[in-house]
């Protein structure tokens, strides 16, 4: 008798399976009708009060380091000459000893600089991906409350019938929304 249950079920799925596949393929359903509005964001990358302060802050750190850069290559400058004054005064082997410190404060000096850059760099690109994120959500806000479905970036479209551009109020709220972005670099890596 279990048999005949079993036979009964396979018979039923494979008939099932057959009106599966000669069955009409279904009808994917329709996308909605595309609302689109236009945002600059280059305009509000340059224009909001949150990105103006991620510069500022950059522009204080790049400044103090410059400062800080400054003062080494003076010093440095600075023990070059005594070196060279001293030349006469030196023994050969003396002089070259000197004279090959003197080179690895230079390599020293080179590579704090090179790493500090790489840190603002860093600094900087982390900054500006939090202001995007940011930014993304107003967008989005702004986009759904003027019943769009589609945000294209203004340097993306080529030409408008009518006055898409939600610009302003994105910037508007942004500026009212955003939190102030405190720019905190990494410690630079030590390479001693």
């Amino acid at each position: 008798m279990k048999t005949y249950k079993f036979l009964g079920l396979t018979v039923v799925g494979i008939a099932a399976l057959a009106a599966f596949a000669y069955a009409e393929p279904s009808v994917p359903a329709k996308l909605p009708v595309p609302v689109v509005a236009i945002v600059d964001v280059q305009r509000i990358m340059q224009d909001s009060s949150i990105s103006k302060g991620v510069q500022k802050q950059l522009d204080a750190q790049r400044s103090k380091f410059q400062n800080e850069i400054e003062k080494e290559e003076n010093s440095l400058r600075k023990a070059e000459k005594e070196l060279a004054s001293q030349r006469g005064q030196l023994s050969a082997q003396v002089y070259s000893e000197r004279e090959q410190q003197l080179r690895q404060r230079f390599l020293s000096v080179e590579n704090h600089v090179q790493s500090r850059r790489k840190v603002l760099d860093q600094a900087y690109t982390d900054s500006m991906d939090s202001v995007r994120k940011e930014l993304l959500a107003v967008v989005e806000s702004v986009a759904h409350e003027h019943g769009a479905n589609l945000v294209i970036v203004k340097q993306q479209a080529l030409w408008t019938d009518q006055p898409l551009d939600i610009t302003d109020d994105v910037l508007k709220r942004f500026d009212q929304k955003s939190p102030k972005i405190v720019v905190a670099p990494v410690a630079e890596k030590s390479g001693k």
